[in-house]
């Protein structure tokens, strides 16, 4: 009966042991992803110097907005001309009032892109630096200003 003993002990520890819970993979400090949030930042303004994606030769386009009002992740741009050359893919979606076939010049539009969300603290040139290097997923022309 002694030798039997540690047996019996050992062979109720193995199923303990093996129910026992481990990390929970859903907690913060287990997370693997660490990277910025991405969100959408969206520029109201006038367009202007819009230059299509050319398909034949897959050449990228740009335009250019004078930011009147933005959400609040791009508010520090209020007030700014940004130009996005090279902003215009092959996957932006172009929204065009009825009737018009291309963006004039003085139109009042909406830019969206995505980003990482960045500090609120960023100062207004470095934002703009980062986000006219990025493409542009909608361009929306909402018809001239009169």
């Amino acid at each position: 009966m002694k030798k039997l003993l540690p047996f019996v002990i050992a062979a109720l520890l193995i199923p303990g042991a093996a129910l026992a819970k481990g990390p929970n993979p859903k907690s913060p400090k287990n997370h693997t992803n660490h990277g910025k949030a991405n969100v959408q930042y969206i520029l109201k303004g006038s367009l202007s110097a819009s230059t299509p994606f050319d398909s034949s030769t897959s050449t990228n386009g740009s335009i250019t907005i004078d930011v009147m009002h933005s959400n609040r992740h791009a508010r520090a741009l209020v007030g700014q001309s940004l130009t996005f050359t090279g902003g215009v893919v092959s996957n932006t979606k172009v929204v065009l009032p009825d009737g018009v076939t291309a963006i004039a010049d003085g139109d009042r539009g909406i830019v969206k892109l995505r980003a990482p969300k960045e500090p609120r603290d960023l100062d207004a040139t470095d934002l703009a630096a980062i986000l006219t290097a990025l493409p542009v997923r909608q361009i929306i022309d909402q018809g001239s200003t009169s």
